[in-house]
């Protein structure tokens, strides 16, 4: 049952594909898909790929996913601390500024190399690689006929 709990959880994560690097205003953790800051410890869908900002920093700082895969970043920083976006350096996309619990999600359509950063903070920097091939998941091979 946990499973399709989990299974359930991610769809919901990925409500819908817009064109290239879509985005929207940050939600706060009971918007988006009961999106937390425990939520986001668990591992993402087979859709979705979760990046925690916490200790002035991104994790993970880089990131390589499929073309089509919604990449969601909550601020999971101590409350109080100064909040932090998420802004590709060639405008791509760009999250409001996001304080603790806030979320901001966007779906990752077109190939490439994106780095990012947070304007308020812009020592804190990441890199979204969208490939055909994620990091980590090896290409499936076809069996040989004899």
């Amino acid at each position: 049952m946990s499973r399709r709990l989990a299974a359930l959880a991610s769809l919901l994560v990925v409500p819908g594909l817009w064109s290239c690097f879509s985005s929207h205003e940050p939600e706060g953790p009971d918007q988006q898909a009961g999106m937390t800051c425990e939520r986001a410890e668990l591992p993402a869908g087979p859709d979705s790929a979760i990046v925690i900002i916490r200790g002035f920093r991104y994790e993970p700082a880089e990131l390589a996913v499929a073309p089509g895969t919604r990449v969601v970043w909550i601020n999971c920083e101590p409350e109080g601390t100064a909040g932090h976006t998420t802004t590709a350096d060639a405008g791509a996309w760009d999250s409001p500024t996001l304080v603790r619990g806030d979320v901001f999600s966007t779906v990752a359509d077109e190939a490439g190399t994106f780095p990012y950063h947070c304007r308020p903070h812009p020592g804190i920097r990441g890199e979204l690689l969208v490939t055909g091939i994620v990091a980590g998941r090896q290409p499936r091979r076809r069996l040989a006929r004899r």
